[in-house]
């Protein structure tokens, strides 16, 4: 199956991970029956595999692994909702022609009825429609904060769930400290989401902090 060398070497990867055909492996065991070269290789290859696995392993921080769920969350979030909204632009598209003349005549028949009985807009009641809303602190979590007397300023990014996705600190100066509690305080705190139309969605909400203390 193999012809030299070079290609016998490409395939010691999966060899050593048993993940090589039936075909490979008799072809790479062939071939190491004959050439000495080959065979220090793959001793090479076993030796440092081997050490490779001797390593100790090494704890992720709390706030690093935080940080890592948030940004795969962010985007699994922003994949699918791509992807929804290609599917949806892709599904109309055949009906927009249609859709557009239904619209057009829609209006000049409600321009003909309102022209036929208007209505003085004086008269008519002023009802504030609060369409869209940002999203609002629910809930912080329970953890000291304190930046002296300089306030720190966020801009926030806040999911359909409440859940804060990222921030990004437009004022302020952080020390280690103070950027490992920011961390806590803003990735365990709640948020009410921003809606649109009634329903939630994404939205971006700008924070000013500068000192909560929980008492015990």
């Amino acid at each position: 199956m193999f012809e030299n060398c070079v290609e016998i070497r490409r395939g010691f990867s999966a060899y050593l991970d048993d993940l090589s055909s039936r075909e490979q492996l008799r072809s790479i065991r062939f071939h190491l029956g004959f050439c000495g070269s080959c065979r220090e290789e793959l001793e090479r290859l076993e030796m440092v595999q081997a050490e490779l696995r001797g390593l100790p392993k090494r704890q992720v921080p709390p706030e690093l692994a935080l940080r890592l769920r948030v940004r795969v969350s962010q985007r699994l979030h922003r994949n699918l909702r791509e992807g929804f909204g290609l599917w949806f632009e892709n599904a109309l598209r055949p009906l927009l022609i249609p859709a557009s003349g239904g619209v057009l005549t829609a209006i000049v028949f409600f321009g003909l009825i309102m022209g036929s009985s208007f209505v003085p807009a004086a008269t008519l009641p002023d009802v504030p429609l609060q369409l869209v809303t940002p999203p609002r602190v629910k809930e912080l979590a329970p953890i000291n904060f304190n930046t002296g007397d300089q306030p720190v300023v966020l801009l926030t990014q806040i999911d359909a769930a409440g859940r804060v996705m990222s921030y990004r600190v437009l004022s302020g100066r952080l020390s280690p400290e103070i950027s490992r509690d920011l961390d806590r305080l803003i990735y365990f705190s709640l948020f009410d989401p921003a809606t649109t139309f009634g329903k939630p969605t994404d939205g971006q909400v700008v924070l000013s902090l500068r000192r909560i203390t929980v008492r015990g």
